[in-house]
């Protein structure tokens, strides 16, 4: 008899961590952090169910920090077995666990926060995540792997980011599959999810389960752009290094080749680890689509200049007039995306677009809701720069795409839905069991259901 346990990800967008047991093994399926309000942070402190030396493998479905940003805390409580991910998302995981590591301590050091004076110890160091990497077994798409000698794990094409996948384990004549964050259908750099077939069970997310994306966000972004342009001062931008700034460079690009107003506009791209991501673009180029132009650079956008070391970045604090600056992260909930907006957003004539999901609690989502006053870096910042949020350039599928992609499976499962707030996860079971005619339940944080 094989037992699901969900310990993470259920009732909340982040925190991603699905516990299986078959046979007396132990397999967790992702295992990221907590994000967003001081209340879901905290889940972060409280102890798994069993302890991590009895954990026997884990599989990590894609590379952000909230599926995989927990795995050094893990490692440094006593894990010691495999983590099974594909190639691209193990080099992944090595840029954004190395900052998660660097971002903990100076955030710690300096006792920054926008709800609270003071932020919890690092959960782990460089130490721990070196450790970890040397755990990495990283393994092509559609190939099969024995997991724990207790089951058959695949991993296939979820589009979401670059070396994401959803994850399949076959066991006890069983097929269950795990979504991981599903991305979008005929997205301009990323090929389309792979199709589901015959499951027995499937753990799906459901961040957009309740709403869909706006149809073309390229004209809303040109709109939004030209208006700060107009206001002469810098426009802020606010991206996740992993993989919506590659989709925003390449829009960018577009846009300078479509209106002569934002042709010249200069383009600042202030993170080492976006820059780190573009460079797995090059390693892995059968992983995306080819660009149009191959042999543009910088995604196609012009007048671009890439900030690495921490000078470069303070010297972006003397330019004047109309300049773009993109930065992470892209929930402004850390780096150094904060110190642009403590530069600017007291400038009537600055901008700042958002253009992805803001969690609920972190900094970019009270600035999108219309705060007058904020906190950064300890201290209180009054808002009179304008603030827009681009809809449409979310990495995850909306709900006519996660539909798209379950219409794909042949059989009638059992559905779980996670990874979503409490509303969206509900309308995608609804829409699940109305459409589909599967049975469908929303999965509670802390509770076991038997396969």
């Amino acid at each position: 008899m094989a037992e699901l346990s969900f310990l993470g990800a259920a009732g909340t967008v982040t925190g991603s961590k699905h516990l299986l047991t078959i046979g007396g093994k132990h397999i967790l399926v992702d295992c990221g952090m907590f994000q967003g309000t001081v209340d879901v942070r905290n889940l972060n402190d409280a102890p798994l169910p069993l302890a991590a030396d009895d954990i026997d493998a884990v599989i990590i479905t894609h590379g952000h920090i909230d599926h995989v940003g927990f795995l050094p805390k893990l490692v440094a409580d006593g894990f010691s077995g495999p983590i099974y991910t594909t190639p691209p998302t193990a080099a992944l995981m090595s840029i954004v666990l190395n900052d998660a590591a660097h971002l903990q301590s100076y955030m710690h050091a300096r006792g920054f926060g926008h709800e609270r004076p003071n932020t919890p110890p690092p959960y782990y160091n460089q130490v721990d995540v070196d450790t970890t990497m040397r755990h990495v077994h990283p393994v092509a798409y559609e190939s099969n792997f024995d997991v724990a000698g207790v089951a058959q794990g695949s991993l296939h094409n979820a589009g979401h980011i670059i070396g994401s996948a959803f994850a399949a384990l076959r066991f006890e004549g069983k097929r269950v599959i795990f979504s991981g964050d599903l991305g979008r259908y005929d997205r301009p750099l990323l090929f389309d999810p792979s199709p589901i077939e015959a499951v027995d069970v499937l753990v799906c997310e459901s961040t957009y389960g309740d709403r869909e994306h706006p149809a073309e966000p390229l004209e809303e972004l040109r709109k939004v752009l030209i208006e700060a342009v107009t206001r002469g001062g810098a426009i802020i931008i606010p991206s996740f290094a992993v993989e919506r700034t590659q989709d925003l460079l390449y829009a960018l690009g577009q846009l300078q080749r479509m209106d002569e107003r934002l042709a010249s506009v200069p383009v600042h791209l202030d993170s080492p680890m976006a820059e780190a991501v573009d460079d797995l673009f090059a390693k892995f180029p059968h992983d995306y689509k080819a660009l149009p132009d191959a042999s543009a650079p910088n995604f196609g956008c012009k007048h671009l200049t890439i900030h690495v070391t921490a000078e470069d970045s303070k010297r972006l604090n003397t330019v004047k007039g109309s300049h773009i600056i993109i930065s992470a992260s892209g929930m402004a909930s850390g780096g150094r995306i904060l110190h642009h907006l403590h530069n600017h957003l007291a400038d009537a004539h600055a901008s700042v677009i958002f253009v992805g999901y803001q969690g609920a609690g972190t900094l970019g989502n009270l600035l999108v809701h219309g705060a007058h006053s904020v906190r950064i870096l300890g201290e209180t910042m009054v808002v009179r720069a304008h603030i827009a949020n681009v809809e449409g350039y979310s990495a995850h599928a909306d709900s006519k795409g996660l539909l798209r992609w379950l219409s794909t499976c042949t059989s009638t499962p059992q559905f779980y839905a996670v990874h979503g707030e409490p509303a969206s996860a509900a309308a995608l079971c609804a829409t699940v069991t109305h459409k589909l005619h599967w049975p469908a339940a929303v999965a509670r944080r802390g509770t076991t259901v038997t396969l």
